[in-house]
């Protein structure tokens, strides 16, 4: 019978399949029962076989090495639509036969085989045998196999059973160290890799970080959209935290809406803070959980080893205590467990959530510090630096709050903040007659690193009224190299506009200054640790004129940055520096300064 047109055939394929035999390595209590059926009916050739859709495959076989035949070929593509053994006496003579591998390639002259019949009555395969004679088979051999068959199917019976209690076993042991609900880690495996992390922290001295986070507002969704949402969206919350973590680290979750983060071989105290606002951040996004669009925060609890615990129970429970602390606070906290062990990182965690305000609030301010032509002391360009005031008078360093920004994404709309208004001052100085200066303005990373910088860029000198060549985009020779290919499509992007692209802190990477023949760069500005040795010995005042030189062979203009003696302002005069920037040439201030000092007669 064709299998395609057998109306069981479909049941009889998930039955086999039910028993996970199929392409599955030799096994001994298969093999023994084919020896033993060679040695009784003494025979050359013993096959335990499981008949598929078009293939007959052998889990066990004697006399010979194939593993497969095609079932429309083989003699046992008919034992297996039968419910007694099949038998051919002379296989020469049946037509039916001639293609099959043992008759055609092996000598059989003779076959005998019986169903292998499951309980539920489905015939999934067959055990049969073949001589190289035509052969009779007496009734007691025919019953002989069909009991042997019987066996078989014992035996995967048994081997079923084995498989169903080790994967039950397997199941056991990984809701032990699983949540049920996400498949991340529970409480016990979480402690368990904790406290290994604990000890390789002791070897290494790195400090180890335990964040708890409890989901704000969990319970209105849970309660008004039901607990099927309320399930749903814990999941993708495992999902997105997993996906933002490091491979190291570990997500748990301890039930209800509490997930706890385990963050081991941390560099510092501040990396632990980092890790709590970015998974802030990567939760604010919208979730599509069943039709709905839900907006979920989280409050965030931070303990640190070996500083808030020796161990990982102390650590959780401190952990613990400064998210109910953070909740404390308002929505969308972080705290640290013990401020006076943390005071530093906390107050840049505060600092970094003032970033933002500041931003909006239009808290920063613009100074400028002149450009000059060293050979005529005229101010033809400025750098364009950010500053952020205090109500108290202070002013917060740079290098203070600018890597905060940088960390938590803030320097992109910071940037982008900078660049429009920067532009827009030098256009109102040109409407009011000041002469023409040129204009630098530092780009970061993430600016750099945006397809769409060039374009915004374009949006913003058209807004201002200014023209492209008075603009200079500095960027660092780590930035500018990170990715090479991707560099060059963006200063030619900007190239193409008339905007001018200057490498900062030029000659700190001299292994990269060789890709710079393929970047479109119309300004280097020499790195002040170049500058400050001078005029000092020859080697310093050679390294400094090798670096002129090969910018001069660029065709690009060299500005010498951190001049604050008059000494060094006559050495680089006299290595053919063209401009200058430092203290002693003009310190940065703000705007109307900046007009007053050397934009007015």
């Amino acid at each position: 019978m064709d299998p395609t047109v057998d109306p069981h055939e479909a049941q009889r394929l998930e039955c086999l399949h039910r028993y996970q035999v199929l392409d599955t390595p030799p096994e001994a209590e298969f093999d023994r029962i084919t020896r033993f059926v060679r040695h009784l009916l003494e025979v050359p050739v013993v096959i335990i076989n499981f008949v598929a859709v078009r293939r007959v495959w052998l889990k066990s076989s004697v006399g010979t090495n194939l593993h497969e035949m095609d079932r429309d070929s083989v003699c046992c593509g008919e034992t297996v639509q039968r419910d007694d053994p099949f038998v051919v006496e002379d296989l020469h003579a049946d037509p039916r036969f001639q293609n099959d591998p043992l008759v055609k390639f092996a000598g059989g002259r003779s076959y005998a085989g019986a169903p292998l019949i499951t309980p539920d009555g489905y015939r999934i395969g067959t055990l049969a045998v073949y001589d190289h004679r035509p052969r009779e088979f007496t009734l007691e051999q025919r019953t002989f196999l069909r009991d042997l068959a019987a066996i078989v199917i014992d035996t995967l019976e048994l081997r079923l059973m084995v498989l169903s209690w080790k994967q039950a076993q397997q199941r056991s042991e990984y809701l032990a160290h699983h949540d049920a609900l996400t498949g991340l880690p529970n409480r016990l495996m979480l402690l368990d890799r904790a406290e290994q992390a604990l000890r390789q922290a002791d070897r290494r001295g790195t400090p180890v970080g335990m964040l708890v986070l409890d989901l704000d507002g969990f319970k209105v969704i849970n309660d008004s959209l039901g607990h099927a949402v309320g399930d749903a969206l814990l999941q993708a919350v495992g999902e997105r935290l997993s996906h933002t973590l490091r491979a190291e680290d570990t997500v748990a979750r301890f039930g209800g809406d509490e997930f706890v983060v385990l963050l081991p071989e941390l560099r510092g105290t501040l990396d632990a803070a980092n890790v709590a606002l970015k998974l802030q951040e990567t939760l604010r996004a919208p979730f599509g959980v069943r039709n709905h669009t839900l907006v979920t925060n989280c409050s965030v609890g931070i303990s640190l080893y070996p500083a808030d615990g020796r161990d990982a129970e102390t650590l959780l429970r401190a952990a613990d205590t400064a998210m109910y602390q953070a909740k404390a606070v308002g929505k969308g906290q972080c705290c640290f467990y013990e401020e006076e062990m943390t005071r530093a990182a906390q107050e840049k965690l505060h600092l970094r959530g003032r970033l933002a305000q500041a931003l909006e609030r239009g808290e920063f301010r613009l100074h400028y510090q002149p450009q000059v032509d060293l050979a005529t002391g005229r101010v033809v360009g400025l750098e364009v630096l950010l500053r952020w005031p205090q109500p108290d008078g202070g002013w917060i360093p740079p290098g203070q709050f600018i890597p905060l920004a940088e960390s938590s994404g803030l320097i992109v709309p910071l940037g982008a903040w900078v660049l429009r208004e920067a532009c827009a001052q030098l256009g109102r100085w040109r409407e009011q007659g000041c002469p023409e200066v040129d204009v630098s303005v530092n780009v970061s990373a993430r600016q750099w690193e945006d397809p769409s910088f060039p374009e915004q860029v374009r949006r913003v000198l058209g807004s201002a009224g200014l023209p492209p060549e008075r603009l200079v985009l500095e960027v660092t020779e780590s930035v500018l190299f990170a990715n090479p290919q991707g560099a060059r499509r963006l200063a030619l992007g900007l190239a193409s506009l008339g905007v001018r692209v200057a490498v900062d802190d030029y000659g700190t990477g001299f292994s990269n200054l060789r890709q710079l023949q393929h970047l479109p760069i119309g300004q280097l500005k020499l790195d002040r640790s170049f500058v400050q040795p001078l005029p000092g010995e020859e080697k310093d005042q050679a390294l400094v004129r090798s670096a002129i030189t090969l910018a001069q062979g660029l065709n690009a203009a060299v500005v010498g940055e951190g001049i604050e003696t008059e000494a060094q302002l006559a050495a680089l005069r006299r290595l053919g520096c063209t401009v200058g920037q430092g203290f002693l040439l003009g310190r940065p201030v703000g705007a109307e300064n900046f007009e007053a000092r050397y934009l007015r007669p």
